[in-house]
């Protein structure tokens, strides 16, 4: 990653392929002097904020008519001078006009390096600059309203509130100690207490939100687990609409996983069709789909285990007992399969009972996704990831630790260094302290362009 700002950094801020336009942004102190080594009118004549057209040339020779749109820093995304280029999409155009950036003293911008510098100038703290990239990669449409939240600074502002109190109480602390050989009390020992309560209850409530979040950001993993020829793939394709999975009458036909999306109630499920799970193969390939099942139910939300119901209603037992040894928090569906060629009665049963091949009874399973679907609060005021939850973690330890020296009566300088090291985490989780490595860490899984 590029911390130097003094470059000017270029890149396609669009999809590359075909399409009807490109935009490409150029960005950093050299970014007015560079774009204007192409354009045949001047941009410093240009108010910020303005849109121009033009033609983009190499040279004398013109390269295509474009869109100049410009911003003067620090008004811009980046918080430097800012030049967004509208040009006609393909391959062939976009790509030519940034190697004549880049020949003119521009240089290709890292994945995030945009907002990497946003961050470096104070536009967006971290929690901010990850909802943009939250926002960019959502699955499920009822996630877009904690990711907009959390990038206009709802979670900003509550992990400020955070901070302050803590801060607060973590210079009482040290004047407490200042005074206290005057026999001076600022912070009584029950308001001490009650006051690192309340920090840990708050940043706990934060924590809670995670697994939602989870579900939020990525959604459900809704896996189906059956024996060979239980239907499977024929219930995979169906639930889809259309097929993606093979579908035979011999055993072992699927070999590797297969994947499926559906949208339920604004939140996406990934559908997995797996190998059937069985001992008796010598097939290589088979045994390595089967090992890979296994491994995919510690990953699943909801397990479909899909029972042959003319083997019989307990046919699948053991397969349930499997997916509760292996993922015993994952919810569990027993959907019987094939009831079309086989009379069941399903009066006193809370499983679901279906037929596939002829997509019989498939609104049943649609209806308990949906109940999970609508079980997710999708009004939380953030998307917690697992490195905020993580510092905030290190966050209730440390004031836990103040806590506990706070009842066994230890002086308050003490906890001072239990309220310093909470804080350092709260910074973290803002941006207000960070190291490069931590930069690199969480602007690598941006897109180029952002």
């Amino acid at each position: 990653m590029h911390f130097n700002s003094d470059t000017t950094i270029c890149s396609l801020i669009t999809p590359p392929g075909l399409s009807g336009i490109a935009m490409i942004r150029l960005s950093g102190p050299q970014a007015f002097e560079i774009i204007g080594k192409h354009l045949h009118t001047s941009i410093s004549e240009k108010e910020s904020h303005t849109i121009s057209y033009s033609v983009f040339h190499d040279h004398e020779q013109p390269i295509d008519t474009v869109t100049i749109f410009k911003y003067v820093g620090p008004h811009s995304y980046t918080g430097q001078d800012t030049i967004e280029i509208g040009c006609h999409g393909g391959y062939i155009v976009p790509k030519r006009i940034i190697e004549l950036l880049i020949s003119s003293g521009a240089i290709l911008a890292e994945p995030g390096e945009f907002t990497l510098r946003a961050f470096l100038n104070g536009k967006l703290d971290l929690t901010q600059a990850e909802a943009v990239n939250d926002i960019i990669h959502l699955q499920s449409p009822a996630a877009l309203e904690s990711a907009s939240k959390q990038l206009i600074g709802s979670f900003s502002k509550e992990l400020s509130a955070l901070r302050d109190a803590t801060e607060r109480l973590f210079k009482y602390l040290i004047l407490d100690f200042d005074f206290s050989q005057e026999d001076i009390e600022l912070v009584p020992k029950d308001r001490l207490i009650s006051e690192l309560q309340s920090l840990s209850l708050t940043a706990r409530s934060f924590i809670e939100s995670y697994e939602t979040a989870k579900t939020l950001r990525s959604g459900h993993q809704a896996l189906l687990l059956g024996y060979p020829n239980a239907g499977k793939s024929s219930l995979f394709n169906a639930m889809l609409g259309y097929t993606r999975s093979i579908v035979s009458d011999v055993p072992g036909t699927t070999r590797d996983f297969v994947e499926g999306s559906m949208i339920i109630d604004g939140i996406h499920f990934t559908l997995i069709d797996t190998a059937g799970i069985h001992e008796h193969t010598s097939d290589a390939i088979e045994i390595e789909g089967i090992a890979y099942s296994l491994s995919l139910i510690k990953r699943a939300t909801i397990i479909l285990i899909v029972n042959d119901i003319t083997c019989g209603v307990n046919h699948s037992q053991s397969l349930i007992d499997l997916a509760i040894r292996e993922h015993p928090k994952a919810q569990r569906i027993l959907v019987h399969n094939k009831c079309d060629i086989h009379d069941v009665d399903i009066a006193a049963s809370d499983a679901i009972f279906i037929s596939a091949k002829k997509t019989h009874g498939l609104h049943s399973i649609i209806d308990s996704l949906s109940h999970n679907a609508k079980q997710t609060d999708t009004h939380i005021t953030f998307l917690l990831n697992e490195r905020q939850a993580h510092l905030l973690q290190e966050y209730v330890h440390a004031i836990e630790q103040a806590l506990q020296l706070a009842r066994q009566g230890m002086s308050t300088d003490v906890l001072a260094i239990e309220l310093r090291s909470a804080l350092d985490t709260v910074g973290l989780i803002l941006g207000t302290i960070y190291t490069e490595d931590l930069l690199n860490d969480v602007f690598a899984n941006f897109c180029i362009g952002k």
